[in-house]
């Protein structure tokens, strides 16, 4: 939306309104409600400061969910036995770009969260992120794969779905009972 579209819908001049986004004036908080119903934006902090990329894609979401188009598109098949059938789906002309930035979004995420730990170099965060990023890096399987387990079991291990397939061949060899005696023995509680 242009300047003069957004002042004239909440009702403000658009120099009060340019005022806001070079932020020579703060928002009053009535205003900052009407920006959020007419954006669709629930959280209002976003209009009060400078966007993180995640928050850009968030919003980006939003306005194409909101925008999108949907049709019905009838769908003809054959089952196993021969017979012809019709099927009705809906089709949203927006859902692949949507499922694409929510998966970036993932990406903008973690990558925020890295900054935040990599900011200080005197922090033992850098330095742990640092010794993570080496064992990745070098070629060596076993340090990668040792490395791999015990952060699947320090984040994942007790989820309600149980072991991951991927780790399925651990588990059977006990390896996660061991590393919970290890913990145990040597007065670790993760």
């Amino acid at each position: 939306m242009e300047y003069k579209t957004v002042a004239e819908a909440i009702g403000v001049s658009k120099q009060t309104f340019q005022d806001w986004i070079k932020e020579r004036r703060k928002i009053p908080k009535p205003r900052l409600k009407q920006l959020s119903e007419l954006f669709g934006i629930e959280d209002q902090v976003l209009f009060q400061k400078e966007l993180l990329p995640s928050e850009k894609s968030e919003i980006l979401m939003i306005y194409l969910t909101r925008t999108d188009e949907h049709e019905e598109i009838e769908l003809t098949g054959v089952d196993d036995e021969g017979y012809e059938y019709t099927t009705t789906e809906h089709y949203s002309h927006n859902r692949q770009l949507i499922e694409y930035i929510h998966e970036e979004q993932k990406k903008e995420r973690l990558i925020e969260q890295l900054e935040v730990l990599v900011d200080d170099e005197e922090n033992e965060d850098f330095k742990r992120l640092e010794d993570v990023v080496t064992v990745f890096r070098e070629q060596n399987r076993n340090k990668k794969t040792v490395l791999e387990l015990v952060l699947y079991y320090l984040v994942h291990r007790d989820n309600e779905w149980g072991v991951h397939p991927d780790y399925a061949k651990y588990e059977q060899k006990q390896f996660f009972e061991k590393l919970d005696k290890l913990f145990e023995e040597t007065g670790i509680k993760p």
